[in-house]
């Protein structure tokens, strides 16, 4: 089965050397990068040049900004029965997409596979999810999903699409790749997530007090917007419980907590965006 794993990049060129060394090194070689390029410069083309004999790599320039958006442009050149999504600074395992490909050749009705994300000391730095294994379901994928840790085997389906309103560049600054998830699952796919299966990406860097404050509110947007997508016109009533939770978490966190500003922002924009968002 061919693998197709879809890579926007924007404003990174060192960290791309590790993902593609790690590709180079995957045990399963049946798989093609896309490499969407927002850049309005070479720098990542030069990159991509060094490794073109020794990886299937399509090379696209695009002329928008925005994650959600060119992940589709991406998905329009896929040729590959699976995708995936890495980031341009993640690190595949030697075996990941060994390991991708065994479990959906040995469990056929099994659409989705996911596993936990670590930055390259094994800290839970970027984001904290669970350390089982379990199946995916709208309860518990906030705690099984980032982009780059799910695999989706298409099979003889027609690809699903990134709502373009959702993720980084978009109207609402977040929650795609769960949105793309919950999509599927309410089609019928079922999914399994492994704990002990890492892909590895660097912590997360703290930004200047007014520009952090800012993409809290972004972020909490398009968890608002998620949640509106899920509760509203999916009808997954069961979601109200996820939204809830967090929204009391933010509550508690703004009274007890030092990190007021955080909790603040984030409250915020998750009501916003579950006010703004429109199908």
């Amino acid at each position: 089965m061919l693998i197709s794993l879809i890579m926007p990049t924007l404003n990174r060129y060192d960290d791309i050397y590790l993902l593609m060394d790690s590709l180079e090194n995957q045990t399963y070689k049946n798989f093609e990068l896309i490499v969407v390029d927002q850049n309005d410069n070479n720098k990542v083309k030069e990159i991509v040049d060094k490794y073109v004999d020794k990886l299937d790599i399509k090379y696209i320039k695009s002329e928008k900004i925005g994650l959600s958006y060119n992940r589709n442009v991406g998905i329009d050149k896929a040729s590959g029965q699976i995708i995936g999504f890495p980031d341009d600074d993640c690190v595949y395992e030697n075996n990941t997409l060994e390991k991708v490909i065994n479990f959906f050749n040995e469990n056929k009705d099994y659409k989705i596979y996911s596993c936990k994300t670590m930055d390259a000391n094994k800290v839970d730095a970027f984001k904290k999810m669970y350390d089982g294994t379990c199946d995916i379901n709208s309860l518990n994928v906030l705690d099984t999903i980032t982009s780059i840790t799910f695999f989706i085997n298409f099979d003889d389906f027609k690809y699903t699409r990134f709502d373009e309103k959702l993720g980084v560049g978009g109207e609402f600054g977040s929650g795609e790749e769960i949105d793309y998830i919950l999509d599927l699952i309410s089609k019928g796919f079922k999914g399994r997530y492994f704990g002990d299966d890492i892909i590895y990406h660097p912590a997360k860097k703290h930004s200047k007090s007014k520009e952090k404050y800012q993409r809290d509110f972004n972020y909490g947007r398009g968890f608002g917007a998620l949640c509106k997508k899920q509760i509203v016109y999916r009808k997954d009533y069961k979601f109200l419980k996820v939204m809830t939770s967090k929204l009391v978490r933010n509550v508690g966190g703004f009274v007890l907590s030092s990190n007021r500003d955080y909790h603040s922002a984030t409250i915020k924009g998750r009501l916003n965006g579950f006010r703004a968002y429109k199908k």
